[in-house]
C-alpha cells in the first residue's frame, strides 16, 4: 500500500489490529493503535478499543485492560454494552467477581444505560466461575425485574452450575422457566414471567438436562414429569429417542420388578 502510495484507513488498522489480537500478539496490536494515532487525520474508535480489550481480557492482561478503560473514555470514546461484556469477562479471569460488578454499575450509571443480556451473562458466569451460584441466581431474577431475558447461554450456564452441584430441583425449575412451562418450584417463581421464556432455547440443552437428569437417578421423579411436561406444552421441542429411552428404561425396569414381585406372591414360581 505505501509503495504504491495507497493510504491506510481506520478500516486497515482496525483489520490488522483485530487481526494481532486474535492471534494472542496484543502488544503489536498496541503498537498498531500508537501508529494510527500519530496520523492527525484519523482517530480510534470503539471497535478498535474493544478489539484490544478483548485481547487483553483472553489473555489475563487486567492493569493494560483498565488502562485502556481510562484511554477510551478520555479519546471521548463512550464504552457500549459490548465494552461491558469484555470489562466483565477481563475481571472474571482475574477472579476479581466484586470489582467486575462494580464496573457494571458505574460505567452504566456514568453513561445512562441499562445491561444487556450479554452483560448479565457474562456477569453470571463470572459469579458461576468463583463458586457463588447463589449470586448467580439472584442475578436472573435481577435480570427479569429489569425486562431483560435470558437467552440460551444464560440458562445453560446455570442449569449446568446446578446440576453439578446437585441442584437437581432447581435445574427443573429452570428448565420450566425457559420452556414456559408450570413452575413448581415457589422460590423460583419469578420465572414465571413472560420475558423468563426463551423462544429459541437450544433443544441440544434440553436433552443434555433430561439425559442429566436420568443419569444421576432421577428418571422417574424428575425427568419424566418435565418430559411429560415438555410434551403437553411444548410440543415443538425436539427430544431424541436415546434420551427418551434413558428417562424410560429405569421406569420399565422397576415395572418388571414389580410384576415378578407380585407373581411371586401368587405363587407363580412353585407352579413348575
Amino acid at each position: 500500500m505505501k509503495r504504491h502510495r495507497v493510504k491506510p484507513n481506520i478500516i486497515t488498522y482496525s483489520t490488522m489490529l483485530k487481526g494481532h489480537c486474535q492471534n494472542g500478539d496484543i502488544a503489536t496490536g498496541f503498537l498498531i493503535l500508537d501508529q494510527m494515532k500519530k496520523d492527525a487525520h484519523l482517530k480510534p474508535d470503539e471497535i478498535m478499543y474493544n478489539s484490544l480489550l478483548d485481547g487483553c481480557a483472553q489473555n489475563n492482561m487486567i492493569e493494560e485492560g483498565l488502562r485502556l478503560l481510562e484511554e477510551t473514555e478520555g479519546a471521548g470514546v463512550p464504552p457500549s454494552n459490548f465494552t461491558l461484556s469484555l470489562l466483565v469477562k477481563l475481571m472474571n479471569r482475574a477472579r476479581k467477581l466484586d470489582q467486575a460488578f462494580a464496573l457494571v454499575e458505574s460505567i452504566t450509571k456514568k453513561y445512562n444505560f441499562r445491561p444487556n443480556v450479554h452483560v448479565y451473562t457474562n456477569l453470571i458466569q463470572a459469579c458461576v466461575s468463583n463458586q457463588s451460584l447463589t449470586r448467580a441466581m439472584s442475578l436472573l431474577e435481577q435480570m427479569l425485574r429489569d425486562n431483560v431475558a435470558p437467552d440460551t447461554r444464560t440458562y445453560a450456564i446455570l442449569m449446568r452450575a446446578s446440576m453439578t452441584k446437585g441442584l437437581f430441583q432447581q435445574v427443573v425449575g429452570l428448565m420450566r422457566g425457559a420452556l414456559g412451562l408450570e413452575q413448581t418450584m415457589s422460590s423460583l417463581s419469578f420465572l414465571q414471567k413472560p420475558d423468563a421464556v426463551c423462544w429459541n432455547l437450544d433443544h441440544g440443552l434440553v436433552n443434555e438436562v433430561l439425559w442429566g437428569l436420568a443419569e444421576r437417578g432421577h428418571a422417574q421423579d424428575l425427568a419424566l414429569p418435565l418430559l411429560s411436561g415438555i410434551r403437553q406444552n411444548a410440543p415443538k421441542v425436539r427430544i431424541d429417542a436415546a434420551t427418551q429411552r434413558q428417562i424410560m428404561s429405569p421406569c420399565i425396569s422397576d415395572a418388571g420388578s414389580q410384576g415378578k414381585g407380585k407373581g411371586k406372591g401368587k405363587g407363580s414360581w412353585d407352579r413348575r
